[in-house]
């Protein structure tokens, strides 16, 4: 373990309330998450995240609550009989604090004092802090954390079309998400692409380049966003790693790449799997700190260029194929 708590766990605990002892143990790097197979901590925590992640939110599930060590919404929600008797109906649990009918009857009845609208209230200054925790964070992989954190519970619904939105499989495609799995997508970045091997390149309706996934180099059908994505309500930062399954042969409006060999092909044409997030999620400069054993097994292993290579190069490449 770490000889002191990492900043992510530090603010849960003073700033709203503690992680969970499987969160906290992985964020602290205990030594048994700094594997060969699953490199670090911090590597760990975003698959347990990608738990969550890939799952649909649905208004009777509460079990994102597992993330925190003692929460429980369940008290609320069996309080929504009351409140529709004082003329509040609610649905869902999430997204409280930006609901103009639950701020309109907190301002009416917070006076009240009954035991409903108290645990309405609590529930949303809660996740009122929980939405902003991110912003007392110092660290870049910090912020990364947080805010998967409050976008698991607290689901985006992208109304405003700021997000390039992934369909997510039903079941995970057969594909690694080993420490290493990094070790093509860094060649590609610097034009190094097996005579064998192909990418394909997954584009927006703007035809921006959205994923590059690699093939016959490694796992087949593993790839790496190259802008951030909403999946499921929760946006997934550039550098996330995805697995997908899906039959080249199917897809329509698929043509060749410019210059390599492979195919630009519309996103909205397969459905995706969250694995984790990549060394690359994290600039250049706060890698070692970020991912510690994950980051030096790659070192280690003469992977190219881990400690400089820039997601923008991957960009480069990409936008070189449409």
């Amino acid at each position: 373990m770490q000889e002191q708590d990492h900043e992510v766990v530090t603010l849960f605990k003073e700033k709203l309330i503690p992680l969970s002892g499987k969160l906290t143990e992985m964020l602290n790097e205990h030594f048994s998450h700094q594997s060969e197979r699953r490199g670090c901590g911090y590597t760990q925590a975003t698959r347990l995240l990608a738990e969550f992640i890939n799952e649909p939110r649905e208004s009777e599930d509460n079990k994102d609550y597992r993330i925190f060590s003692d929460y429980k919404v369940s008290n609320l929600k069996a309080k929504f009989p009351i409140l529709k008797q004082q003329g509040l109906e609610l649905d869902d649990w999430r997204n409280l604090d930006e609901s103009p009918e639950v701020k309109n009857y907190l301002n009416t009845h917070h006076a009240d004092g009954n035991a409903a609208t108290n645990l309405l209230f609590q529930e949303t200054q809660f996740q009122q802090n929980l939405r902003q925790i991110h912003e007392n964070a110092v660290l870049e992989e910090s912020k990364l954390i947080c805010r998967l954190i409050a976008d698991i519970v607290l689901p985006k619904n992208n109304q405003q079309h700021e997000y390039v939105e992934l369909t997510c499989s039903q079941d995970k495609p057969k594909v690694g998400s080993c420490p290493m799995a990094e070790d093509f997508f860094l060649q590609i970045a610097h034009h190094r692409i097996l005579r064998q091997g192909s990418i394909n390149i997954f584009v927006d309706h703007n035809n921006c380049p959205i994923l590059l996934e690699k093939m016959n180099m490694g796992d087949n059908h593993s790839c790496i966003s190259l802008a951030p994505v909403l999946m499921n309500g929760v946006c997934l930062p550039a550098g996330s790693l995805f697995s997908l399954d899906y039959d080249l042969e199917q897809i329509e409006n698929k043509r060749p790449n410019q210059k390599v060999r492979g195919h630009v092909i519309p996103v909205d044409a397969v459905k995706f799997w969250f694995l984790r997030l990549t060394t690359l999620a994290v600039s250049p400069e706060n890698r070692q700190r970020t991912f510690t054993t994950h980051f030096k097994q790659q070192i280690d292993n003469n992977l190219f260029s881990p400690e400089t290579t820039r997601l923008s190069q991957l960009v480069d490449i990409a936008n070189e194929q449409i």
